[in-house]
């Protein structure tokens, strides 16, 4: 691993004034770690505090941040730059997932014994700030906001690596799984979401909770795929598949239905929530980018959503046409 060239935050993120406390020199940074997945909701004095002990770290595109079987005592927060987490050190190999700016890595292996579990390698020149093991407890035991925003990045990092799991135990045992699991995404499929359904939904009814469907859809004609496209198509989709589970709570499920829709299932949110939801989880998906293993970003998503709440006499199948139907209206409405 090449040696990482750092910077203190004194030198490169902070500036002295005289009459003020140190501020961020860049305003763009400042906003960006504002809204970061670790320090959203972290009063300010405590972010200041944290930055003012933290180093600028540069990576070259290539380059590795973290290794597999390697300790590892701080947490990055990447500020520029793509990021690719990988089984292997190889980029050519299908990535776990992309980091995009403000977003955290190396948290798992501090928080559990220092070993890190994955390749963290820079797909782009990035740049990224340290937090040491001892810097980061204090924000976790000083801030609850802090603390509550970990526990959703694990809980999300948890999701990721369940339908890593999943999606192992597929190619292991295809005939007894490739029922309800699609290969791609690892996600469910139509028939495991089906099942997960019926499930919900007389769990809801019991408990007099409301049940919603989210369908998604891209707004591209299907193509025929040539080798180049194919790897496109398929990034795409994991890329929504990531998304989706960065997006949704510990109980929401979400499914891959067809080559180019995706059904999210919201339990205990009003039809009116999981519509806002929807609209939330559009934009995220249009700002997602979807960056190939060569470094090539493509350009952003058209997607179209239809909402709908089930009834207690519901099927799957009718579920989603009154989603679908809804989908179209709003198609129409926008034409």
């Amino acid at each position: 691993m090449p040696a990482l060239r750092t910077t203190t935050g004194l030198d490169i993120l902070i500036e002295a004034d005289s009459h003020k406390q140190a501020v961020i020199a860049s305003r763009e940074v400042i906003n960006l770690l504002e809204n970061a997945s670790l320090f959203h909701g972290v009063a300010s004095q405590i972010l200041d505090s944290l930055l003012v002990n933290s180093k600028l770290v540069t990576l070259k595109s290539r380059e590795t941040l973290l290794s597999r079987g390697v300790i590892n005592e701080n947490v990055y927060i990447l500020i520029s730059g793509r990021l690719s987490v990988q089984a292997t050190p190889s980029l050519l190999d299908e990535p776990i997932t992309m980091l995009v700016p403000g977003e955290c890595v190396g948290e798992m292996s501090v928080l559990v014994d220092g070993m890190v579990s994955a390749y963290v390698i820079a797909i782009t020149d990035c740049e990224l700030i340290s937090i040491d093991y001892a810097s980061f407890w204090s924000l976790v035991d000083g801030s609850n906001e802090a603390a509550r925003n970990m526990l959703n990045i694990l809980v999300r990092r948890i999701r990721l690596g369940n339908e890593i799991v999943a999606d192992s135990l597929l190619h292991h045992d295809r005939d007894a799984n490739n029922d309800i699991i699609d290969n791609l995404t690892g996600l469910y499929n139509n028939h495991g979401m089906n099942k997960k359904f019926e499930r919900l939904l007389q769990r809801c009814v019991v408990g007099n909770q409301p049940l919603c469907l989210i369908i998604l859809e891209l707004d591209v004609k299907e193509p025929v795929l040539d080798k180049e496209e194919r790897l496109r198509n398929d990034q795409t989709m994991r890329t929504i598949a990531q998304t989706l589970l960065a997006f949704l709570r510990p109980d929401d499920h979400a499914a891959r239905l067809t080559g180019k829709k995706f059904a999210i299932l919201l339990a205990n949110l009003s039809l009116s929530d999981a519509t806002a939801a929807a609209d939330r989880l559009k934009e995220a998906i249009k700002r997602a980018p979807v960056v190939l293993p060569d470094g090539t970003a493509l350009p952003p998503m058209g997607i179209s959503t239809g909402v709908s709440v089930a009834l207690p006499d519901d099927m799957w199948n009718t579920l989603i046409a009154r989603s679908d139907i809804v989908m179209e209206q709003s198609r129409s409405f926008v034409a």
